[in-house]
């Protein structure tokens, strides 16, 4: 069983898609030039249960005010300045954070009647915005030691190729039958 008073930071305890998008979010907070260190992430609901204990039933300042998060959906992360001393009194740091987050259609705490800047969630819709590096680019791939210039889309530290183009390069013939590609030889 887990220690309910410690808090989870790792982002590959979040779902497939919020891991996608807090690291989205990151990225564009490292882009910008805010030092951004993740608090929490994914909160069993024993835990959740606990935090919203404190400052009712137990001593302490009130640090929640549900026991229905998105994090213990594995769909929220929790997020402070990386300076000591520092974490959570920069007003404008949190404010810049949800302007990135809603840019990328992230719910950020901040907006909410009670405001909770730390927080930033999604919902199970949530898609990622397109990012120009997602355009085509002309590239090569070496098939039988033949060079061959390709279409690709780089994403996610993925590349993908057109299907046509791959297609000829060996030595296949694409046409299509409403959207599924079919290949002949």
């Amino acid at each position: 069983m887990s220690d309910i008073t410690k808090a989870c930071r790792d982002i590959k305890e979040l779902s497939p898609l919020a891991q996608i998008a807090c690291n989205l979010f990151l990225d564009e907070c490292k882009k910008a030039g805010l030092n951004v260190c993740i608090t929490e992430t994914y909160r069993p609901q024993n835990r959740q249960n606990w935090l919203y204990e404190q400052g009712r039933t137990r001593a302490g300042n009130i640090v929640t005010w549900t026991k229905n998060s998105r994090h213990t959906g594995r769909m929220a992360w929790d997020i402070c300045k990386n300076v000591r001393g520092q974490e959570y009194s920069d007003s404008a740091f949190f404010n810049k954070c949800g302007e990135i987050a809603k840019g990328l259609g992230i719910t950020w705490g901040g907006t909410w009647s009670t405001p909770d800047k730390p927080h930033f969630e999604i919902t199970a819709n949530w898609k990622a915005p397109k990012q120009e590096d997602e355009m085509v680019e002309q590239g090569t791939i070496i098939v039988d030691g033949k060079e061959c210039k390709v279409d690709m889309i780089r994403k996610d530290g993925i590349t993908y190729i057109k299907t046509r183009d791959f297609a000829n390069v060996l030595g296949l013939k694409v046409s299509n039958k409403g959207s599924i590609p079919v290949l002949k030889r």
